[in-house]
This record gives C-alpha cells, sequence and structure tokens, in this order.
C-alpha cells in the first residue's frame, strides 16, 4: 500500500493526479488482475485530497471501483447490499461529493447494473438531483455544470440515471424520479436551460405516467443461483431425460441415435424455465403496457398538481403537455383546459 501513500500525499500538497500517479495506481490496483477493497478505499482517500480536474483520473477511479463493485463479485451485473452501502458510506464522508469522480461512479453503478438496492437507487437519485440544482464543476470528461441552470452536463447524467437499463427495456420512470425532474424543471424556470432538457423532461415523466412497470430482471439472488447452477443443473437434466426415457423405451429405441438426440435435444433445463418465465412476463407486460396508456383521473390529477404550480405553463411542461397529448390513448375529461395551453 506504500505507493497509494505516497501518492495520496503528493496529491494532497499539489491537488494534482499526475499522468505518472494514474500508471502506478494502475499496475498497483490490477497488479492480480482483480481490484481489491483496500485498493478501492485507497483511491477514496486519494479523491478526497485531489482538487484539479482529471480526465484520466475521473476514468480510472469509476472503472476500478465499478469492476470490484459489479463484475467480480458474483452474480456479474449486480450491486451487492454490502458493496452499495460502503460506497455510499465512503461518498459521505465529505459534504459535497465530486462532480467528476464520485457521483459520475454512482451514475456509472446505475447504468451499468442489472439491479441495485432500492437504498442505492434513492441515495443517487437524491445527489444527481442535488447536483443538478446546486453544483458547480465538471463531469468525467470536464463538461459544466452550471448550478440552477440545467446544462449539457446535467441533462447527460439525468438521462444516464434515468435510462440507465433502458436498451434492455428493463426500466420505468419512477414516481420520485418523475417529482425530482418536476423539482428541478421549478428551480431552474427563467435560466437558459440546454435545449435537450425538455425533451428529457417530457419524456421521463410520460413515461411515467403512461409506461407500464417496466420488465423485472431476475433479482440478485436468482441470478446468482442461475449463474452458479446453471450448467450444472443442465447436465443432470439431460442425465435425467436419458435414463428416465430408457426406463419406458422399448429395445429398438434404445439402438436408435435418434433417439439420444433427440432427448437432449429437448431436455428441460434450468434456461428453459427461466426463458419460458420471461416470455410470459413480456406478453403480460405489452398487455399492462396497452392499459398504462390511458390517462385516468387519477394520473390526471398528479399532473394537473405538478403542471403551472407557479402560475405559467413552462417550456418542459408544454413539451410535457404536447407528448401526452400524442401519446396517451386517452385523456381525462379534467385535463382539456391544460390541453389548450398547447392547441
Amino acid at each position: 500500500m506504500s505507493v497509494f501513500i505516497e501518492i495520496a500525499q503528493r496529491v494532497g500538497t499539489s491537488g494534482k493526479v499526475e499522468a505518472s500517479d494514474i500508471a502506478a495506481l494502475r499496475r498497483a490496483i490490477y497488479q492480480d488482475g482483480v481490484v481489491s477493497r483496500a485498493g478501492g478505499e485507497a483511491l477514496f482517500g486519494i479523491e478526497r485530497v485531489r482538487t484539479a480536474h482529471s480526465d484520466a483520473w475521473s476514468l480510472l477511479f469509476v472503472e476500478a471501483l465499478t469492476d470490484y463493485a459489479i463484475k467480480q463479485e458474483p452474480p456479474e451485473g449486480y450491486l451487492s447490499g454490502d458493496t452499495a452501502a460502503w460506497i455510499a458510506a465512503e461518498i459521505s464522508k465529505r459534504k459535497q461529493p465530486s462532480t467528476d469522480a464520485e457521483i459520475e461512479l454512482v451514475i456509472n453503478l446505475i447504468e451499468q447494473s442489472r439491479e441495485v438496492p432500492a437504498a442505492f437507487a434513492s441515495f443517487a437519485l437524491r445527489l444527481v438531483k442535488d447536483m443538478v440544482m446546486y453544483a458547480d464543476g465538471p463531469d468525467a470528461r470536464g463538461r459544466s455544470h452550471d448550478g440552477a441552470r440545467v446544462s449539457e452536463a446535467d441533462v447527460i447524467a439525468l438521462q444516464r440515471v434515468l435510462w440507465g437499463a433502458g436498451s434492455e427495456g428493463l426500466m420505468a420512470v419512477s414516481r420520485d424520479e418523475a417529482e425530482a425532474l418536476v423539482a428541478i424543471a421549478n428551480a431552474s424556470t427563467g435560466y437558459d436551460n440546454d435545449t435537450k432538457f425538455d425533451d428529457l423532461f417530457a419524456k421521463a415523466i410520460g413515461n411515467y405516467l403512461l409506461g407500464a412497470t417496466g420488465r423485472k430482471v431476475p433479482s440478485r439472488d436468482v441470478a446468482f443461483r442461475w449463474e452458479t447452477e446453471t450448467y450444472r443443473r443442465d447436465a443432470i437434466g439431460i442425465m435425467q431425460a436419458v435414463f428416465g426415457n430408457a426406463r419406458r423405451a422399448d429395445w429398438g429405441q434404445l439402438k436408435n441415435t435418434g433417439f439420444y438426440e433427440d432427448t437432449i435435444q429437448n431436455a428441460r433445463s434450468l434456461s428453459d424455465d427461466v426463458e419460458h418465465r420471461f416470455e410470459t412476463e413480456n406478453a403480460a407486460y405489452d398487455a399492462a403496457q396497452l392499459a398504462a396508456s390511458v390517462m385516468t383521473p387519477e394520473k390526471a390529477g398528479w399532473l394537473l398538481n405538478h403542471v403551472g404550480q407557479n402560475g405559467v405553463v413552462t417550456g418542459p411542461e408544454k413539451a410535457l403537455l404536447r407528448f401526452i397529448k400524442q401519446e396517451a390513448r386517452s385523456l381525462d375529461p379534467s385535463l382539456a383546459k391544460v390541453m389548450e395551453t398547447v392547441a
């Protein structure tokens, strides 16, 4: 650990992580091909004394801690409760987390994980909301967060948190996320927000109001069992199928090689069961999506309570109303007046 101590002392004096430090840290962290908890703690220690932005440092910090958190501990792609609590505790050791490393790490974990603990998801949302509304500082690539104004860096951060697993269709926008966006829009009214914020606001809250609950991924426990038992159970299943069929077959069948090929090819495995379950759940999701596209009185009430709070329908809110008008299968009559603002 001497290399970490030496670099931490040097960074504590200069505030900068030099290119030579990055190379030395990468060698020390990955010397055995894996990242240890001790190595992660050392990175957090350096981060707390760093003051100057460095793209290379942000990359190493996020990459190494992501490798530790979700790629090394089985099942891959899941953030455990213990690791999530440790990361949150490390980040909470200072009043204002860094936007280009610590918050970037949290966003990356949300984006890369198939599932995170609910407490960590809430922690992430709170960090990103506060960053967008109040923080000044760079993101991991040096783009600026500008306090009350919603900048390009803010929009990108929000997209990554909201659509973290969107490529697999696994996530839906929650009520907490929708209300966080409303708070951000209200706080930034009158500022020169990035032009892409209106579209993000409309689609995200539109997803909350008109989208069914996202397709579910297997829980971490189920994924762990699947990952560790699949091959063993598949092999056992095939053997059971072969010998079970053999007990019921006549000797003529047992001399036919096609009998074994058919038995093996059609043996039901754990992966078959999981795939069948997903197909069933996806069909149910499609039906739920159709039902969710109706703006019911309850949804309309939420919308009316969150649009035009300051007496004016703002740009993001108009974009949302246009989205709902276009995408909803039907609208509750209570929305008729507010929809006139985007007629």
